[in-house]
């Protein structure tokens, strides 16, 4: 029971008794009123009626007789009785029962409140002798009909009072109960529902002094709790901020990168062709970048590089996308639901804006940034995507490309119509390019010595129509050499190559996939192209793969001889990646090797890497090829 109910019902229990206590001290009184009414009745007409027979003239048997009964038929006497000096009755009149009035009080109100036996007597004299005695009994009839009266009065005045405080205290507790609904509990509800955050309602009931203490008690209360809750949450918040975000650059930090790429793979397992890219992009010469400049600086470059980044991805992609640095000079972001085309674009235009960012080392030049992109497929591991991440990473570090390295995954699944970044999207984008001719050469000077310095080197691009950034081979060949087609790819860019040195003095460098050297006809098709054509193939280089050397010796050996044959110059490249291709190098005798930069860069402190140079270096001299000790450039 709440304390409001228990506090008007004891003041109702108190009404209560006050007022039975009234109307039963009202009775009592009206009783005790009447009884001496009646007494002092009978007293005065038994002095009187004595007073009257005690005159000479009324002492005659039938004038007494006749005055008793004047008296006896007025109805106020129950008994009207005359006795002699020796007590015999002389003269009796009695009201026997049914001749009275009718009496309207019940029966058990005259037993509950009885009237006393109201009797006088009198002596009747004449002279100095007594002649009898008057004795009188009143007639309670009226009396307890005006009581019984009363009594209804007083009852039904009472029961109209208590009915009227009950609906006064039925009123009060209702607006009571309003009152507080309307200011304290709804303020409570506010002060709930918001948190503390939300303002609290206007009171409704201000002029109640109660309310008002408990109103100011809410408001205080509010404040406080509003202080706490901003300060919690500026703490929470703190906290997600050291725990999601990279204190220098204000980017995503490693775990959240973690945990949103796990997430978005455990997502694309439960919808069917959902997968997407993620590409990672390294500062290589972070280590440097920080003992040329201080750290204030090198951070402050971070985070422009990070913004720039970040805002190119959110006008390109989306404002839902987001950059996380993985560790110092790691930087990574997930494009998700992106296909293959569109997502090697978005990694191409990253590219640009990072290599518009790089910093002047002195001597040693501008550092470098290493991009590597790869797709990932419904419901696959993250350690997966992660070890193919790192991988074509460090293929883009060992081939010192500034290019983007795209390593597709090698579980392709069949069902290419469910794969929003597979071979279907690749697969038409690249047949349309052959059969309407989208490709063209980027020509950019090679700069090296082994090579001259009038040579180019020449990179397959791809324009597909109504886009504004070409392809760059390294974006293409990857899937071109899952679907087969690197060899046609090939064969367009040497078909252009002695196109462009037809109509271009000096030469150029071409470089070929080792999947098209693979295929069958791929010799014979170049060979085609080559014939008829001296004057240009003898300024064609064609740069082959050290891997190939090492795993398809015959193969490579085969085609190399076949260029040897139209006055092609040969190249090997990754030398560095494939220090075995050493054993092999007299039977291909290419007219020079190229030596990535990573060797050059720990020959300082490995001495194993000091011997394989020197060991490069003289069998290159036995049979006759060049060393090029710089960063390669191209596509795989």
């Amino acid at each position: 029971m709440s304390l409001l109910r228990q506090l008007l019902l004891s003041v109702t229990l108190v009404i209560l008794v006050i007022l039975v206590g009234a109307t039963v001290f009202s009775i009592g009184s009206a009783r005790q009123y009447l009884d001496a009414q009646l007494q002092a009745q009978s007293d005065s007409a038994a002095t009187s009626l004595a007073l009257t027979l005690s005159q000479p003239s009324n002492q005659d048997p039938a004038v007494r007789e006749l005055l008793i009964s004047v008296l006896f038929d007025n109805g106020q006497f129950q008994v009207v009785e005359f006795l002699d000096s020796t007590g015999r009755i002389l003269i009796r009149r009695e009201i026997s029962d049914g001749q009275g009035a009718q009496v309207q009080a019940p029966g058990w109100f005259s037993y509950l409140l009885p009237l006393q036996r109201h009797e006088a007597q009198r002596q009747v004299m004449n002279g100095w002798s007594q002649l009898g005695v008057v004795r009188l009994q009143a007639n309670d009839v009226y009396a307890r009909e005006v009581l019984w009266t009363s009594t209804e009065r007083i009852v039904t005045l009472t029961l109209g009072a208590g009915i009227l405080w009950g609906g006064f205290v039925s009123l009060l507790m209702r607006w009571l109960r309003r009152s507080l609904r309307d200011d304290v509990v709804a303020w409570v509800h506010a002060l709930a529902d918001s948190g503390g955050q939300a303002d609290l309602p206007p009171a409704r009931h201000p002029a109640i002094a109660e309310l008002r203490d408990v109103s100011q008690a809410i408001v205080r209360t509010h404040a406080q709790v509003r202080a706490t809750v901003s300060e919690r949450e500026a703490r929470i918040e703190a906290l997600q901020l050291e725990l999601n975000q990279d204190t220098v650059t204000g980017l995503a930090n490693r775990k959240y990168f973690m945990n949103e790429l796990r997430r978005v793979l455990e997502l694309s397992a439960c919808q069917e062709g959902s997968g997407g890219h993620v590409m990672l992009f390294r500062q290589c010469d972070l280590r440097a970048v920080n003992q040329s400049l201080n750290r204030a600086v090198v951070d402050q470059w971070l985070r422009n590089v990070g913004q720039l980044v970040l805002e190119l991805l959110r006008a390109r992609v989306g404002p839902q996308v987001w950059v996380a640095r993985l560790n110092g000079s790691d930087f990574a972001f997930v494009l998700p639901m992106m296909p293959g085309p569109v997502a090697v674009r978005v990694a191409k235009a990253v590219a640009d804006v990072l290599q518009a960012q790089r910093i002047q080392l002195g001597q040693a030049g501008l550092c470098r940034w290493r991009r590597a992109l790869t797709d990932y497929e419904s419901g696959e591991d993250i350690i997966d995507v992660m070890v193919r991440l790192d991988e074509a990473l460090m293929r883009a570090e060992s081939a010192g490309s500034n290019e983007v390295e795209y390593l597709p995954t090698q579980d392709v699944r069949r069902d290419a119509a469910g794969r929003m970044g597979g071979e279907q999207v690749w697969c038409g984008l690249l047949r349309n390019a052959l059969d309407e001719g989208w490709f063209s050469l980027s020509m950019q000077r090679d700069g090296s010595a082994v090579v001259g310095a009038d040579c180019m080197m020449g990179t397959l691009m791809l324009q597909e129509p109504g886009t504004s950034e070409p392809l760059s081979g390294y974006l293409f060949m990857p899937p071109a050499v899952r679907l087969g087609l690197s060899g046609a790819c090939d064969i367009q860019a040497v078909s252009l190559g002695l196109n462009w040195l037809s109509t271009h003095p000096g030469n150029l460098t071409l470089r070929m996939s080792l999947a098209s050297i693979l295929q069958d006809d791929f010799r014979a098709e170049i060979a085609a192209r080559l014939t008829g054509r001296p004057d240009q193939s003898a300024c064609l280089l064609i740069e082959l793969d050290s891997y190939g050397l090492v795993s398809y010796r015959a193969q490579l050996i085969k085609f190399a001889d076949m260029l040897r044959e139209h006055g092609v110059r040969l190249g090997l490249r990754r030398f560095a990646e494939q220090p075995d291709a050493l054993l092999y190098l007299h039977e291909l005798k290419p007219d020079y090797v190229r030596v990535s930069g990573a060797l050059m860069a720990v020959q300082t402190d490995s001495p194993g890497a000091r011997r394989l140079l020197t060991a490069v270096r003289e069998t290159a001299r036995e049979i006759g090829a060049k060393v090029d000790l710089d960063s390669a450039l191209g596509y795989g």
